[in-house]
C-alpha cells in the first residue's frame, strides 16, 4: 500500500496511481465525486483509443464495470453514465488500464442532461425516420410493447462505443413510431451478467404479484399494472459465459426499471439459450375472458426452439419443443387472420434470420402445418420482433428489424433499425404466406404532393429519366406493367437505378434483385408493384404488397442525388411512378 501511495497525483477530480507489476506506461486512474448532486456523468470516448474497463463503485460497493474507448484528449464524444439514483452517495469510477498521462478524468462532463444534445441528430450519415441510437452502438430491437398511447422500443446497446459490447438495454418512447425520444439505459448489467435480447409485456391482472399497491378503476380493471421485460443474462466474466433467463419490472408506465430481486426465472438448460419471447395466451376455449396463460418461445441450440408455460410470469415448465426451423436465435410467435378472416386464424413462429413456419397452437403444443418459408433474402435484416399489446381496435402485428451490417463512417453511433413494418397472412397460388408492409405512419412524413410519372422503356441504351425527385429521403411507389409480353426470356430485364442502388427485374427468372440480393417475385396479371423508400443511409423495397421485402444499407459519401433511371428493351414495359418526398424526424434536417 504504501508503494502505490507513493506514486498519487491529484488531477482535480481525478487520481492517477502507477500499480506495480503493470508497464510504467499504463496506470490506473479513478475520478471521484465525494456526493453525487447529478443526473449524469458524462465520459469521453475516441473510437480507436486503447480500451480500458471501468468499474462503477458507490459507497464503496461495486455496481457494474463497462469497457470503453477512453479519450485521453479531444473525444469523439461522450456516452452518458445515469448516477441520479444514488444521489448524495460517493461516487469512484476507476480506469484499470490507460495511458500515463491520459486525461479523460478531466474532461469528464457532469449534467442533469444528456450529452452532446446540441449535436446529437445533426451527423452527416444520421438516418433521418430510421431509428438508431443517439450514441453507442446498437442491434436487436428488445422489449417491444405498447400501453397508454405510447410505444416503447427497447434495443441491445453499447453506451460505451460504436462497436458490439457492454450488452444492455437502451429505451425509447414514441406515440406515432416515428419521432423517438431516447431516455437513459433502462436495463443494466447485473450479478447475472449482461444483457442480451428478449421482450416486453402488460401484465393487466398482475398475475405476477409485481405491482404491490394496486389500483382498480371503475370497473374493477387494475389501472397500474406492471410492465415486465424479460431478456437473456450472459454470465460473461468479460467473455461468453452460460445464459440464463432474468426479469425487470417497472411500476410507473416505463420511466424505471426494477431488477426481479428472484432472477433468473428461467436458469440455463442447453447451449445459447437465449431471447425470450413472452406473450399472453387466452384460453378460447373457457367462459371466462381472463381465463389464460402466459407463454415464453426460447431459442434453445441448433435450430431448435421451445415453449414454456407459466401462471405469473415468474414458475415456468417446458411445455413443447419446435424443431428445425431454419435458422437460429430470436424467437416470435403470434396469430393472425388469413386474409383478414377472423375466422381462420394460424399461427407464425418465426426466427432470427427471418424463417417462419405456419400452423395452430391450442396453448401448449405447436403444430406445424407448412413451412419454414423465409422472408430474408441477404441484406441488412435481422432479429425483427414484434409488438405486444397492440390494442384490438388497432389490431396490428406491428414489426422492427435491425438492419444488420450497416456503415456509417466516423459517427458517433453505429447500425439502425427498418421502417416499422405491418405483418398479415395472405392466400397465394402456393399457400398462405406472410406479407410485410411499411406502416401507414410513414405516409405522415410526406411533404410534397404526389409527383406523377409514366412512360414506356426507351430500349437499353435510352434509360427514362424520372423526374421531380428531391432530396435523399422518397418513398416512390412504381408499376411495371409487362404488357402482356411474353415472360420466358431470361434476357428481358427491366432496371432501375437510385442513389447509385440498382433495383432489376428478371422477367424470365420472375426474381428481383436489389443491388445483388435476389429473391423470387411471379408478376400478378403481368404487373410487378414496388415500394421503394430511401434514407441517408439506408433503400427498403417491398415488392408485390409486401411478398417479397429487401432491406439494404449502403453510404452516399458523395451525397448523389436521386437522379432515377429506368431501362430495359423498348416497349417492353410501361412505366407508372407515383413518388413523394419525406421529411425528417429531427427538426431542421432535410430541406
Amino acid at each position: 500500500m504504501k508503494r502505490i501511495t507513493a506514486f498519487l497525483s491529484v488531477c482535480l477530480l481525478g487520481i492517477t496511481f502507477l500499480v506495480p507489476g503493470i508497464s510504467a506506461q499504463t496506470v490506473v486512474q479513478s475520478f471521484e465525486i465525494n456526493q453525487i448532486s447529478k443526473k449524469f456523468v458524462h465520459i469521453p470516448v475516441r473510437t480507436g483509443a486503447p480500451r480500458t474497463w471501468v468499474t462503477v463503485n458507490i459507497d464503496g460497493v461495486k455496481q457494474h464495470e463497462f469497457e470503453v474507448e477512453l479519450a485521453p484528449e479531444n473525444p469523439d464524444f461522450y456516452a452518458s453514465l445515469e448516477v441520479g439514483q444514488w444521489a448524495g452517495k460517493k461516487l469512484v469510477l476507476t480506469a484499470e488500464k490507460v495511458t500515463s498521462g491520459s486525461k479523460w478524468h478531466d474532461l469528464i462532463k457532469l449534467s442533469n442532461k444528456l450529452s452532446d444534445q446540441s449535436l446529437v441528430y445533426k451527423e452527416e450519415f444520421r438516418p433521418q425516420f430510421h431509428f438508431a441510437p443517439r450514441r453507442g452502438w446498437t442491434n436487436d430491437p428488445n422489449g417491444l410493447v405498447y400501453y397508454k398511447g405510447t410505444y416503447h422500443l427497447f434495443f441491445q446497446h453499447n453506451p460505451w462505443g460504436t462497436a458490439w459490447g457492454n450488452m444492455t438495454w437502451g429505451h425509447a418512447t414514441s406515440k406515432d413510431l416515428l419521432h423517438w425520444n431516447e431516455g437513459p439505459d433502462a436495463v443494466m448489467p447485473d450479478k447475472n451478467g449482461v444483457v442480451f435480447s428478449g421482450s416486453g409485456v402488460v401484465d393487466w391482472d398482475n398475475t405476477s404479484g409485481l405491482q404491490t399497491k394496486p389500483l382498480k378503476d371503475k370497473s374493477g380493471k387494475i389501472s397500474n399494472p406492471p410492465l415486465v421485460v424479460f431478456h437473456t443474462s450472459i454470465d460473461a466474466d468479460r467473455g461468453i459465459g452460460k445464459a440464463c433467463q432474468s426479469l425487470n419490472y417497472s411500476l410507473d408506465e416505463g420511466k424505471n426499471w426494477i431488477n426481479y430481486p428472484g432472477n433468473p426465472v428461467l436458469p440455463h438448460m442447453i447451449g445459447g439459450n437465449r431471447d425470450p419471447k413472452v406473450f399472453w395466451y387466452g384460453d378460447k376455449s373457457s367462459d371466462n375472458p381472463n381465463s389464460g396463460h402466459w407463454v415464453m418461445a426460447l431459442y434453445l441450440d441448433g435450430q431448435d426452439y421451445a415453449l414454456f408455460s407459466s401462471a405469473n410470469l415468474i414458475n415456468w415448465e417446458k411445455v413443447c419443443d419446435i424443431k428445425n426451423v431454419g435458422c437460429s436465435e430470436c424467437p416470435d410467435m403470434f396469430e393472425l387472420p388469413v386474409d383478414g378472416n377472423k375466422q381462420n386464424l394460424r399461427w407464425v413462429f418465426w426466427g432470427g434470420d427471418g424463417k417462419y413456419l405456419i400452423g395452430s397452437f391450442n396453448g401448449r403444443e405447436f403444430t406445424k402445418e407448412s413451412g419454414p418459408f423465409t422472408t430474408k433474402y441477404g441484406g441488412n435484416d435481422y432479429a425483427a420482433q414484434s409488438y405486444s399489446d397492440i390494442p384490438a381496435s388497432d389490431g396490428r402485428r406491428i414489426q422492427f428489424s435491425w438492419m444488420a451490417g450497416g456503415e456509417y463512417p466516423k459517427m458517433p453511433f453505429n447500425q439502425q433499425f427498418t421502417v416499422p413494418r405491418n405483418l398479415t397472412l395472405r392466400n397465394t397460388k402456393e399457400g398462405i404466406r406472410l406479407f410485410m408492409e411499411p406502416v401507414k405512419e410513414i405516409e405522415r412524413l410526406r411533404i410534397s404532393k404526389a409527383s406523377d410519372y409514366s412512360a414506356s422503356l426507351e430500349g437499353v441504351e435510352n434509360p427514362l429519366k424520372v423526374p421531380a425527385l428531391k432530396g435523399q429521403l422518397l418513398d416512390i411507389e412504381m408499376t411495371i406493367n409487362l404488357m402482356g409480353q411474353e415472360l420466358s426470356d431470361t434476357t428481358n430485364i427491366v432496371s432501375a437505378e437510385i442513389f447509385g442502388q440498382k433495383i432489376s427485374y428478371n422477367t424470365g427468372k420472375q426474381k428481383i434483385d436489389l443491388g445483388g440480393i435476389k429473391a423470387s417475385l411471379v408478376p400478378i396479371d403481368h404487373t410487378v408493384k414496388l415500394r421503394i423508400i430511401t434514407d441517408r443511409t439506408s433503400i427498403e423495397l417491398f415488392a408485390n404488397n409486401g411478398i417479397v421485402q429487401i432491406a439494404k444499407c449502403f453510404v452516399n459519401k458523395e451525397n448523389v442525388p436521386a437522379n432515377m433511371t429506368i431501362s430495359g428493351r423498348k416497349d417492353y414495359a410501361m412505366i407508372k411512378i407515383k413518388s413523394y418526398q419525406l421529411s425528417s424526424v429531427w427538426a431542421n434536417q432535410e430541406k
